[in-house]
């Protein structure tokens, strides 16, 4: 087989990489957030499973969390103020920072019971004392829901929280009274980080495209070598102490990925590769 060599020379700073910092989309993650009754009437935020429903938007979430402005079981009317609260989200590193979600109701548009209304906000840890007493940081998103069966995705530039280690996404359900279900789902943070070649670091990778492996040369010893999606995700790291190597490639689907070398004294490379 012939080889193809891609050899690097470091010398040059590269465009940011944005890297997902912090996602959840099923139940499962949702269990892990922390809810507060503001309003007191013992309907809150919770994480549920809506695979199996027969409402189509429902089973489509699957996974998600749900806050009420309507009890079924005794057909009431609620008036949520109801917050939910993830988990710390480390930003460390970052110089810039996106989220995403998407918030949707399962009521139709013709019934007019999908006008749910709802904040969105990042908070510091220094924020979380005043959630439950009704002490709000500046939201970056207050609406109320346009339309029924459909879930209304949103993005935000958050890069005001870029380096910290503590930052939490925070929803608010309140505002509104004898709709039915706000549908929370689909949260992202991405962080941006500074992806920088230098110090000379050369590096050769054969073949590319790889099948099983892909092998390395380098002129100097790499301490690490890590796989990286598209997305910026770490797939996997593997410490080589060597400068010379195989990586095993054969788990990964077919694609384009990024490869990175990392030496003891901070010298860095980083290109892609293609599994095929």
């Amino acid at each position: 087989m012939k080889k193809i060599l891609l050899s690097v020379f470091a010398v040059a700073s590269l465009a940011a990489a944005n890297a997902q910092v912090y996602s959840c989309n099923d139940s499962t993650g949702f269990a892990a957030w922390t809810s507060y009754d503001n309003d007191g009437d013992g309907f809150e935020w919770s994480a549920i499973d809506f695979t199996g429903s027969t409402n189509a938007l429902q089973n489509a979430q699957g996974g998600c969390a749900v806050s009420y402005s309507y009890d079924n079981g005794t057909a009431a009317a609620l008036t949520p103020d109801n917050i939910f609260v993830s988990p710390a989200i480390d930003l460390t590193g970052a110089t810039g920072a996106v989220l995403d979600w998407g918030c949707g109701s399962s009521e139709t548009t013709a019934s007019g019971w999908f006008e749910e209304h709802y904040a969105v906000y990042v908070a510091t840890t220094a924020d979380l004392p005043g959630l439950a007493t009704g002490t709000f940081p500046t939201p970056v998103f207050e609406g109320t829901l346009t339309a029924g069966e459909v879930m209304e995705t949103q993005s935000f530039d958050i890069s005001s929280m870029a380096g910290m280690t503590g930052v939490y996404v925070v929803i608010r359900h309140f505002n509104c009274t004898d709709e039915f279900v706000l549908i929370f789902d689909d949260v992202e943070v991405y962080g941006q980080y500074a992806s920088v070649e230098e110090n000379n670091l050369e590096v050769s990778v054969y073949p590319n495209p790889a099948n099983d492996v892909l092998n390395f040369t380098l002129n100097a010893d790499a301490e690490t070598v890590s796989v990286y999606g598209l997305d910026g995700k770490l797939i996997s790291t593997e410490y080589v102490n060597a400068s010379t190597g195989t990586i095993d490639v054969s788990a990964l689907a077919e694609g384009t990925y990024f490869y990175e070398f990392t030496t003891a004294d901070g010298s860095i490379s980083r290109d892609t590769f293609v599994k095929k």
